[in-house]
Formats: C-alpha cells, structure tokens, sequence
C-alpha cells in the first residue's frame, strides 16, 4: 500500500525532527556535562579534545590533497599523508596523534604555569578574552576590520564545542589569545632575563646577526594599470624600448650606490620624480628574519643574502608577467640594528625566534609526561568516543531532472 502524500510530508518532517533533536541532545550534553582532561582539581572540558580534533582534521585536509589517491569531495581519512616536519602516517592516525598533542599541551601550559610562577597583566588577558569572543561572535577576521561574517560558534558548536572550551584553546593568528598570553609568560620565565635558562645578550647578539637582515628598496613598475568603468584593473606592459631605457637608467643608480656616488635617499627622491614612486611604496631599513623572507619574498631574500653591507642591486620581479616590476635592492649593515632588536623594544621577537623550537619541543614533552603524572586523568570513554569521521560532510548531488519521488504520483 502506497502512502499518500500528506503522510510522506508527516513521516519525512518526524523523521527529521527525531534527527535534529537527538543531535542537539548530543551536543548540548557535550557542551555542558563531559570532560576530557583533568589535573588536580580542574577539569577541561569535552569540547578542549573536539575542537583540537577539528583543527587537525582541517590540517590533515590540507596534507592530503598532495596525497597518492586524493579525490576532491571523498574521504581522505584511509590515505597516507606527510606534514611539514616530513612524518608519515595514515590521516586520521595522524589526526588523532595530533588532537591528543594540541589538548593535552592546554594542561601542560596551565601546570608550568603554576610551576613557574608566570604572570601577565590583566588588562592584557581582558583584551585577548574579548579578542576571542569577537572570534566566536562574527569570526577570526573580525579584529581586522573585516566584513566577512563567519562565526567560529556557527562552526563549532554543532560538533559540541562550547565558547569556555574555545575561549581556552583558541589561538588567535595575532597572538592576542588566552592561551597565547600564559605561553609567553610561561616561555619568559625560561629564556627572558632571570629565567632559568636566560638567553644573554652576546648570545643573542650572535644569533641576530647569524639570522637576520636589514634591507631597503625602491620598487619602479615597468607597466601601467588603468581601472575600467567596471571597476577591474587591466596591467599594460611598456614597450620593450620604454622598458630598456628604464632599466638602464635604474641600473645606472644601482652603480652610483655601490660605487659611493648615492646613497639610497638620493635615489629614491630620484624614482619619485623620474617614474612617479610614491614614499608609501619605497621600504626603508626594514628587518627580518632570513627563514621568513626566505618563505614571503625569495627573490629579495636571495639579493640580500648575497649582497655585501652598502651595496645595491637591480632585480626584476614578474618580467614574463602583465605586471614586471624593478627593484633597487640595497643591503644594510645589521649590526647597526642591535641596541634596538638585542636590548630594545624588538627583544622578545628575537629571542623566540632563537628559542621558539625549543620551547615547542618542551611543551610536546611535558604534554607526553603527563601520562607519568599522578594529577593528571583522561577521559578515555569521552576522548575515545570521537573520530574524525564526524567532520567529514559528503558533497550533496544534485540532479537537474530531480528525484523519482518528486515525480511519482500518488
């Protein structure tokens, strides 16, 4: 006996209201009563463990689509993927791995924090809170300014991650972070002045010089962009006798430098009248770190690494591009630079830069050690209950002649 089509309309809408109401009830008991973790007397909740898995899963997505057997839109749990530190695992092995290592590192941070004493302002941490909470309202992008609405909780909290468990785990790309605040402190505490393992100032000295350098230069664009009515830009590349003659000319100031002639200033003011350069786009003593530039710019990075202190050179970025670009490349001597980057303002940033692998390394020891430590208990039903099969979502099909049952009559 065949139903009639009210009845479909009733048994589908039951059907999905037995399903929605079992999937909030399972989330809202994730969200207020299970545990993860405890040590001593505070307990983490169910939600530190999930969201930890979430984040590994989007990581381990990332490895895979560089996988043997990769296809967009199906599982890549069973395959084999390698991370940035060159391990080798089955996905959500690896998954797991990691989930277990970025949660269990939340309670390593919090016992050294009481071990070592480590403090912070509290106006500080009442930012970073509010920092977060903007991340959970309307999204990571909302401390730029940004329009793009995308609620983290909207993500989160149908997996049964609440805001007290994010709002401890949550690592803002800003640093300005809960958990980012109790590591700094907990990180200064070993390497920062006073530390048990202080880094001294000739140590750090030695490594800045090693690992940084300070740069400037003049971008001169040897094309023109003209916007259209619909708003797009279209990039012209000059003719190649325009191009020669300026290349010429810039290579002529990259002479005039290295032969002591100029001096950047000189040329910069130079390009601003010659090729309409504004100040804006000129970069004057900039500093950096040589592994970052390495990763954001590698033909800069290549120019400064070779360059000796003073001396310029003409590199010429995009040229088989629609937007050729040349840049005087001038290197500056960096020794110039540590009263401020060694015993100034810019400290910190060095000394993690020196120390920052280091610390990594302690914190994924101590989150292993908590195994051996007598306070520390997990919820092994809890934590185990969780796969990363749950955030796998099978790609909707969809039909352009539509089902069988639109179409069948009753």
């Amino acid at each position: 006996m065949r139903m009639k089509p009210f009845q479909k309309v009733v048994a589908a809408l039951l059907a999905v209201i037995i399903v929605v109401s079992m999937a909030v009830s399972m989330a809202s008991c994730s969200l207020a009563k299970e545990w993860s973790y405890k040590y001593g007397d505070k307990e983490y909740n169910i939600g530190v463990y999930i969201y930890s898995l979430y984040n590994a899963y989007l990581s381990a997505e990332s490895y895979a689509k560089d996988a043997k057997g990769y296809k967009e839109g199906e599982s890549f749990l069973d395959l084999k993927i390698k991370d940035d530190d060159g391990k080798t695992a089955v996905a959500r092995d690896w998954i797991k791995e990691k989930a277990s290592e970025t949660a269990r590192q939340l309670v390593a941070l919090d016992k050294l924090v009481k071990k070592t004493g480590a403090t912070w302002d509290e106006a500080t941490m009442k930012s970073a809170e509010e920092t977060v909470k903007d991340a959970w309202d309307m999204g990571p992008y909302a401390m730029y300014g940004s329009n793009y609405y995308n609620p983290m909780s909207k993500q989160l909290e149908p997996y049964g991650v609440s805001y007290e468990s994010f709002l401890q785990i949550y690592v803002s790309q800003t640093g300005n972070s809960p958990y980012s605040i109790k590591s700094s402190a907990v990180f200064d505490k070993f390497y920062a002045k006073g530390g048990s393992e202080e880094v001294s100032d000739k140590d750090l000295a030695a490594y800045f010089i090693k690992n940084y350098a300070d740069y400037s230069y003049i971008p001169v664009k040897l094309y023109e962009s003209k916007t259209g009515e619909d708003g797009n830009a279209t990039n012209t590349k000059f003719s190649d006798k325009k191009t020669k003659k300026i290349k010429e000319v810039l290579k002529g100031y990259v002479e005039d430098i290295n032969g002591g002639k100029s001096d950047f200033d000189d040329i910069a003011k130079n390009c601003e009248k010659k090729y309409g350069v504004t100040s804006e786009e000129e970069v004057k003593n900039r500093v950096d770190n040589l592994d970052t530039l390495k990763s954001q710019d590698e033909e800069v990075y290549k120019s400064v690494k070779k360059l000796e202190n003073g001396k310029a050179e003409l590199v010429i970025k995009d040229e088989s591009g629609d937007a050729p670009t040349a840049y005087i490349i001038v290197k500056n001597d960096i020794n110039n630079d540590k009263k401020t980057y060694v015993s100034g303002d810019q400290r910190t940033g060095v000394l993690q830069s020196m120390k920052g692998d280091d610390f990594k390394d302690m914190m994924k020891k101590e989150a292993k050690d908590l195994s051996k430590d007598s306070k520390f208990q997990q919820n092994d039903g809890a934590v185990n209950s969780y796969n990363p099969d749950m955030f796998y979502e099978k790609p909707e099909e969809t039909s352009s002649t539509g089902s069988s049952s639109d179409s069948e009559e009753s």
